[in-house]
């Protein structure tokens, strides 16, 4: 177990940050802290790191306590880097310079440094100053300068939301690979949930300073414990209903929902991707249908903006994720096939 933190709380004058947050590490593990802007996700980590004095709670690390009411031992001494969000690299030391200064205090330091800028592929910049490196330059660097101090705990925060989409994608790959080499734990905070599909084995959804859920990222987005969960991968189709004789009556049919009360008000969260559609003459035969507003064609898939109505006639603009190259002209009739792997309902107090 590298990090065991039990009932952080904290607050900033009248604002909580965190609510009792409580959750481990195991050793070589990489975990994402999901949840947007202002939900509590630098507090823990800055917490975590001692650069934050805690309230409330405890953090163990490597099964020794570090924090406490009465005890926060100082950053240096509790083996984690942390890399910013603005990477704080030192502006009058060359890239080598550095990785260099990192690694000093380590016994195997020119091995080390070697080993730490080709894993982070900056060999060809090593002599340039921070200043005149670009922004997923200075994110290689970052990362490669932290991981030089080996420590048993990398804490980076949102990482990569400052880089191009294109440059994005490639240094998150290497970010990964270069975690995993030196078998160190890390726990990564974003706000954007495919990133943290990709580079974790579990995922730590935080909403309003409490954590929502705890789970692989298979787990947490086929079987995410509320619509706000469900709504992180991504726009959502919405309805609300009740259950009668356990189902829900929808405008794209009828929903199961056996371990529901009758009468029970429900909200229905329904991925694009729930929806299949087939194109259809009119008038429809199909039950289940909705008329087309609008196909909009992005690369591999398609959004198709829809029309719909439920059984009392009631009319609903719904969306619908499709493959690239179907592109059903407006005005349109389609005919609605469910993916229920998709279809989410959450009993609503």
């Amino acid at each position: 177990m590298i990090l065991d933190v039990q009932n952080l709380t904290h607050h900033f004058e009248n604002v909580k940050a965190l609510n009792n947050v409580s959750f481990k590490i195991e050793n070589n593990s990489i975990i994402s802290i999901l949840g947007p802007s202002g939900c509590g996700k630098t507090t823990l980590i800055r917490l975590i790191s001692g650069l934050e004095e805690i309230q409330d709670g405890k953090i163990y690390l490597q099964n020794d306590l570090v924090s406490h009411k009465k005890i926060n031992l100082p950053p240096e001494d509790r083996s984690i880097s942390y890399v910013f969000q603005d990477f704080a690299l030192f502006p009058h030391m060359t890239v080598l310079e550095n990785i260099s200064f990192a690694a000093s205090s380590q016994k195997n330091k020119k091995q080390l440094t070697q080993q730490v800028i080709s894993l982070a592929k900056i060999d060809n910049f090593l002599d340039k100053y921070p200043h005149q490196l670009s922004g997923g330059e200075q994110q290689r660097v970052a990362l490669a300068r932290s991981i030089a101090v080996q420590p048993k705990l990398l804490l980076l925060d949102e990482p990569f939301s400052d880089l191009n989409t294109s440059l994005k994608k490639d240094i998150i790959d290497d970010t990964l690979h270069l975690i995993k080499s030196l078998e160190s734990s890390a726990i990564i905070v974003t706000h954007n949930a495919e990133e943290a599909m990709f580079i974790s084995d579990q995922i730590i959804v935080i909403n309003d300073g409490s954590i929502v859920q705890i789970g692989t990222p298979y787990d947490i987005f086929y079987h995410p414990k509320n619509s706000y969960v469900a709504s992180l991968f991504g726009e959502t189709n919405l309805y609300t209903t009740h259950v009668l004789e356990g189902f829900c009556d929808t405008p794209i049919g009828k929903i199961q929902t056996p371990d529901l009360s009758q009468g029970q008000k429900v909200d229905i969260v329904i991925r694009p991707e729930a929806l299949i559609l087939h194109k259809e003459k009119s008038p429809l035969i199909s039950e289940v249908n909705g008329v087309v507003v609008d196909s909009k064609f992005i690369g591999n898939h398609a959004i198709i903006h829809m029309t719909v109505s439920d059984s009392s006639g009631d009319k609903f603009h719904m969306h619908s994720k499709v493959a690239g190259n179907f592109l059903p002209e407006p005005a349109s009739s389609v005919s609605i096939e469910l993916d229920n792997n998709h279809i989410f309902v959450f009993s609503r107090n």
